[in-house]
């Protein structure tokens, strides 16, 4: 191996390994919902995760579940002083409802996600830290967007 495969080997390596996010503090705990109950945006029932507020009557007859969340590996970030519990992930996604619909508002109204996957952040290291942002350590992310 010349020193030119050597130079881009090494450069890639630490591309790779550089974690430029990798210092920020974990704000709050991730907690797995148990049967019917809510964190923030998130309520489990019948072992389906639904992304949307609303009185839960309403929510089962209008509301389609989320698609293909893993429910034993799911978690939603719960801070103490409530100020962002929207971040949730599995093992296969980051979510963030970042794309909301409201719905007839004057009499049972409700609200649910239609978008939610982070797209590109990593589950397996994602923390919650603080003003709306999260990061897998490679990236940072507000309001479930890429900075």
């Amino acid at each position: 191996m010349d020193m030119r495969h050597v130079f881009i080997l090494v450069t890639l390596l630490l591309l790779v390994a550089c974690k430029p996010y990798g210092d920020y503090k974990e704000r709050g705990h991730w907690r797995q919902l148990k049967e019917n109950e809510r964190i923030g945006f998130y309520w489990r029932h019948n072992d389906k995760i639904y992304a949307a507020l609303g009185d839960s009557a309403v929510l089962v007859r209008y509301v389609e579940p989320m698609k293909d969340v893993d429910i034993s590996t799911f978690y939603v970030n719960k801070t103490i002083d409530k100020e962002c519990e929207n971040y949730a992930k599995d093992k296969n996604h980051v979510y963030y409802p970042w794309h909301m619909i409201a719905v007839d508002a004057d009499t049972f109204g409700y609200e649910y996600a239609t978008e939610l996957i982070v797209k590109g952040a990593f589950p397996s290291s994602f923390r919650y830290v603080g003003d709306g942002k999260g990061t897998d350590g490679y990236t940072m992310y507000k309001y479930g967007w890429r900075e």
